[in-house]
C-alpha cells in the first residue's frame, strides 16, 4: 500500500468513555501492518454537547505517496460492537486504497457532477469500481444534463484468493461538459 500516513477521529456520544479506545485499538491493530504513521483522535461527547441520541462513529483519512487523499467513515448501527465498527471502516479504507484511482468511493458522485457541469471541455477521471449510487448518478446526469460518460477499464478484473473480484481494476471516465455557467455572475 502506498500511503504515507493515516489519521482519524473516533467519536461517541452518550456512551461509555471506554468505547473509543476499543475502536482505536482495533483500527490501529489492522492499519499499523500497512501504514507506518497512524494517529486517531478520541472525541467523547457528553452532557449538552452530545445531543439527544447515543452512538459512535469512526472517520479515517490517508494520503497516498502520490498526493491522493482517501477517506472512509462509518457510523455504528444500534448494538454494533466498537471492534466491528473499526474493522468495517478500516477494511473500507484499505479496499479504497487497493482499488487505486484519484477519488474514494464515497465522493465519486461529486467529482462526476463537477465534470458534467464544466465548460465544454473534456474532463477525465481515474477511479476504482463505481458504487451503485455513482452508477445511478451517471444515469441521472445523462437524463437531466445530456452528458454521456465514456468508461474505459484500465486493467482486467482478476480473482485472487482472499480478494474480492474487481478490486484490481481501475476505470477511466471521460466526458464533455454541459457548459453550465453562472448567469448571476457580474459581467466585466
Amino acid at each position: 500500500i502506498n500511503a504515507e500516513y493515516g489519521r482519524g477521529v473516533a467519536s461517541c456520544s452518550r456512551m461509555s468513555p471506554a468505547t473509543n479506545p476499543r475502536v482505536i485499538d482495533s483500527c490501529r491493530g489492522i492499519l499499523n501492518a500497512f501504514i507506518p504513521d497512524v494517529y486517531i483522535y478520541n472525541e467523547h461527547l457528553k452532557g449538552a454537547n452530545s445531543g439527544k441520541s447515543s452512538g459512535h462513529s469512526l472517520t479515517l483519512f490517508t494520503e497516498s505517496t502520490t498526493g491522493v487523499a482517501i477517506c472512509a467513515d462509518c457510523t455504528a448501527q444500534p448494538q454494533t460492537l466498537p471492534e466491528n465498527l473499526a474493522t468495517e471502516t478500516t477494511h473500507q479504507l484499505l479496499d479504497t486504497i487497493h482499488t487505486g484511482g484519484c477519488v474514494d468511493s464515497t465522493h465519486q458522485y461529486l467529482v462526476l457532477l463537477f465534470m458534467a457541469l464544466t465548460q465544454s471541455n473534456v474532463s477525465t477521471l481515474r477511479c476504482g469500481p463505481l458504487t451503485p449510487f455513482s452508477i445511478s448518478f451517471l444515469r441521472n446526469l445523462k437524463l437531466f444534463l445530456g452528458v454521456v460518460f465514456k468508461i474505459k477499464v484500465e486493467s482486467e478484473d482478476r480473482e485472487e484468493t482472499g480478494v474480492r473480484k474487481g478490486l484490481n481494476s481501475s476505470l477511466l471516465l471521460s466526458c464533455l461538459g454541459a457548459g453550465f455557467e453562472n448567469m448571476n455572475r457580474a459581467m466585466t
